[in-house]
């Protein structure tokens, strides 16, 4: 099925990500970051903040195209607040769900974003000896 990604297709939640996006910018001293870039050229940054096993602040920088924007804006809402093994188990559908639908041709952004999250939670569980370290964790897909 062809979904046609012009404007006025998408839906109010992913216009609303688009114009007002979440958590974006810098963190000072995060307990985990990392940084991928996607298959399409796209980078998303991750920066997160973790206390009693928490994630108690998350900062995306997305670098590219407004999909990547909207997925790391949607993925940071689903992320905040939540324990770093719910974190884990947040899978594509959900950032599609979030931000109202994807097209298809652009389910590779909310990957990103959520294997960016996972590889900044595998650094923070290195950083504090209690991870394997980066790469070993299995992001959500």
């Amino acid at each position: 099925m062809h979904h046609d990604s012009t404007p006025e297709t998408l839906s109010e939640r992913f216009l609303d990500h688009m114009r007002n996006p979440r958590n974006q910018g810098d963190m000072e001293r995060p307990s985990g970051a990392a940084e991928m870039t996607g298959q399409c050229g796209d980078s998303i940054g991750v920066s997160i903040h973790v206390a009693d096993g928490r994630i108690r602040d998350i900062r995306v920088q997305p670098t590219g195209c407004a999909f990547t924007l909207v997925c790391a804006s949607a993925m940071s809402v689903l992320a905040h607040g939540k324990s770093l093994d719910d974190a884990l188990t947040i899978e594509t559908e959900h950032v599609v769900a979030e931000v109202g639908g994807l097209p298809e041709d652009h389910l590779h952004c909310a990957r990103l974003a959520l294997n960016t999250l996972g590889e900044a939670i595998a650094d923070h569980l290195e950083k504090s000896g209690k991870g394997p370290g980066p790469g070993k964790v299995a992001a959500a897909g």
